[in-house]
């Protein structure tokens, strides 16, 4: 009965030691799996960081190309720069042998021909071919930690000279027709005005007498008649000589 029983006893202690093992490989077991979740977990989080930063450094840095022609004015901006930003923040631009700072009061360029605007803006008065090229804006705050940076690419375009002559010569071209069809009118007019002034010259009025016949024929003393009279070939002799002659007798008694 004794053996029986620590047979029993021993069959007991098997099967206990039996329980706890099965216990501790399923405990084990869900160890395991927990762990597993725990890193899937951790690898879609790290992702997830990895896309939120690629992301943000995306929309914090931007690339800008400008065109211009000499001589116009140029405006660097961006829209990032619209967005609202704390006081005392500081705005960075720098190009070659350039450095433009809002903090340290650097606002104006070595030419002249550049500043600095108070929200963070490039503004070029006459742009140069040699203003061409790469400028960087960077935004810091008050700890000195940049937030945004954005890089411009500046074109200056020289300006042709065959443009201008094309502007200067088009409008001459249009306007030489005209001024000579002018011309043209005008002289036809004063032709005309001086044929007809020379017309109503040709012809001179005529007066008739309408006084009294009379006295018609009687002139003023000292007047001297403007009308001649016509007399024949051989009257004229004889009124000549008969003038001359201061013996000669009137006709007419």
């Amino acid at each position: 009965m004794l053996g029986l029983s620590a047979q029993g006893g021993g069959l007991s202690g098997s099967g206990a030691e039996l329980r706890r093992r099965g216990l501790h490989s399923v405990i084990d077991s869900g160890g395991g799996r927990a762990n597993s979740l725990q890193r899937a977990a951790m690898l879609v989080l790290v992702q997830f960081l990895m896309m939120m930063m690629m992301m943000k450094s995306e929309v914090a840095s931007e690339n800008i190309t400008v065109s211009a022609q000499s001589g116009d004015p140029v405006l660097l901006s961006s829209d990032q720069l619209k967005t609202r930003t704390e006081d005392r923040w500081d705005f960075r631009w720098t190009h070659l042998h350039l450095m433009l700072s809002l903090k340290n009061n650097v606002t104006t360029c070595p030419h002249g021909r550049c500043k600095l605007l108070s929200d963070g803006s490039l503004s070029f008065t006459t742009v140069q071919p040699e203003d061409a090229g790469n400028y960087s804006l960077e935004v810091f705050d008050r700890k000195g930690t940049r937030r945004r940076r954005t890089h411009f690419l500046l074109r200056v375009e020289v300006k042709s000279s065959h443009n201008m002559w094309l502007w200067i010569c088009c409008p001459l071209l249009v306007l030489l027709p005209l001024v000579f069809i002018i011309l043209f009118v005008l002289r036809k007019r004063n032709q005309r005005t001086t044929t007809r002034n020379k017309e109503e010259n040709v012809y001179m009025p005529m007066h008739s007498y309408h006084g009294n016949t009379r006295t018609f024929g009687k002139q003023e003393e000292g007047e001297e008649s403007p009308y001649v009279p016509c007399h024949p070939a051989g009257s004229m002799k004889t009124l000549i000589s008969q003038q001359n002659s201061p013996d000669a007798e009137d006709v007419y008694e």
